[in-house]
């Protein structure tokens, strides 16, 4: 004999769904975030990436917070109805009506959507900043190849010698 899993009301799982809703538009607010920088960075304007990255990083721990409400929330949810804790919302799911589960469900997959463009923005945008440092210091190499010699420490690591080295090389030569 299998038993019908305790049903939540409405009262209970309608401000979940209110979590989910705006961890999902959070997830967008970063997604445009994100977009921007690969904008400012493609446009090379140091300036504006660096204003970008603060709003980056304060957009990151809005998500984070919001996530971490919802844990506790569905971990909440999740004694309320006599399942181990922690859980995951996948495991609370049954324990909705059977009219909001889908609700719940295309929820979740467009947060775990939003997830996977954001880690693909980000990464795009660090390969940008990747190379945009790779070709400045490749030009800057052409321009002030004094300023990048390589020498090897006791370690075996390479390492460049400061600038006021090569300034006093410049004095010494009178």
């Amino acid at each position: 004999m299998t038993s019908t899993p305790t049903r939540l009301e409405a009262g209970d799982w309608e401000p979940l769904v209110e979590i989910l809703r705006n961890e999902l538009q959070e997830y967008g607010g970063l997604f445009n975030l994100l977009g921007q920088q690969q904008d400012r960075i493609i446009e090379r304007k140091p300036d504006a990436v660096l204003s970008i990255n603060d709003e980056i990083e304060l957009q990151t721990r809005t998500v984070a917070d919001l996530r971490g409400r919802r844990e506790a929330f569905v971990d909440d949810l999740l004694a309320r109805v006599g399942q181990p804790v922690p859980g995951s919302l996948r495991k609370l799911i049954e324990h909705l009506p059977d009219f909001v589960q889908p609700l719940v469900e295309a929820l979740m997959t467009d947060i775990n959507h939003m997830v996977r463009r954001n880690r693909h923005k980000a990464r795009q945008n660090h390969l940008l900043l990747s190379r945009a440092v790779q070709l400045t210091e490749e030009t800057l190499r052409v321009l002030q190849p004094e300023n990048f010699t390589r020498t090897y420490g006791r370690t075996g690591r390479a390492t460049l010698p400061t600038r006021a080295a090569a300034v006093s090389r410049y004095n010494a030569l009178g």
